[in-house]
């Protein structure tokens, strides 16, 4: 007969995943190796443009969440495990700004079909977009990120910034509109 925790463990996660931390938490490397793969992409997105688009700092502070997440495998408990990743992440970000200045990198990856006129007007807004969005504040650059960048519900991104739901959709708004204002 399954355990108290084993039965929440399993409401709160489709069935691979919880499997996969169960066995991560038991010490598989594997299990964890699987989980990376999972949310690997995911999660070096948000750091990417959380990091004004510079792909080394990004690569390198993903490279802290995982470890971080591993060693902290065992304290994890109930919840979603992609808001306890996310919010690792977060903390990563936050702990780079506090140890490094900030500097404004734009790097756009463009697909090699698309002609030069192309690049060029795609470059601008990519330019125009990343520079108004410097200027919202961090909560709203950080809603931004997680809603339209890494596609994630505002339940997901509540529980990530420990927020309400009602709290977020406001938040997201009001960040639209500054955004909105930014670029006209």
């Amino acid at each position: 007969m399954r355990s108290l925790m084993q039965k929440r463990f399993q409401k709160l996660f489709s069935l691979p995943e919880w499997v996969l931390v169960q066995k991560a938490q038991r010490g598989s490397k594997e299990a964890f190796g699987k989980l990376y793969e999972l949310y690997v992409e995911k999660i070096y997105r948000y750091i990417f443009f959380r990091v004004n688009q510079d792909k080394h700092t990004a690569e390198d502070i993903t490279e802290v969440v995982f470890i971080r997440a591993w060693e902290k495998l065992h304290m994890f408990r109930k919840g979603s495990f992609q808001a306890w990743l996310y919010t690792i992440a977060r903390n990563a970000v936050i702990d780079h700004y506090r140890s490094d200045k900030p500097t404004a990198m734009l790097h756009e990856n463009i697909a090699e079909e698309t002609d030069h006129e192309e690049k060029v007007f795609l470059s601008i807004e990519v330019e125009k977009v990343m520079k108004s969005m410097q200027k919202l504040t961090e909560e709203q650059q950080e809603i931004i990120t997680l809603k339209f960048i890494n596609d994630m519900s505002n339940k997901e991104i509540a529980k990530i910034l420990k927020k309400k739901e009602d709290a977020i959709r406001a938040l997201q708004y009001r960040a639209l509109q500054a955004l909105r204002e930014e670029l006209s």
